[in-house]
């Protein structure tokens, strides 16, 4: 997927020269962050649903004998 972005000229040319420096390019480097935040957000993701799933485990919830799904119950708004 392409995006464009939008930064201040000082911006750019400091980020690229320190990209140059480290021998790699200004796309890469944005690249990079890019991934680090997506991997941080999948992770504080799969903790969120961890911890739901052990609430859930820790607080089990059980129907009255004899209970059944009723459809007009849950579509009754």
């Amino acid at each position: 997927m392409n995006i464009t972005l939008s930064a201040p000229d000082a911006t750019v040319l400091a980020v690229r020269s320190w990209a140059d420096a480290n021998h790699t390019s200004l796309n890469q480097f944005i690249r990079d962050r890019l991934e680090e935040k997506a991997a941080e957000l999948r992770a504080e993701r799969a903790k969120k649903a961890d911890e739901l799933v052990a609430f859930l485990r820790a607080h089990p919830v059980s129907m009255p004998k004899g209970w059944k799904f009723d459809r007009e119950e849950a579509n009754a708004r």
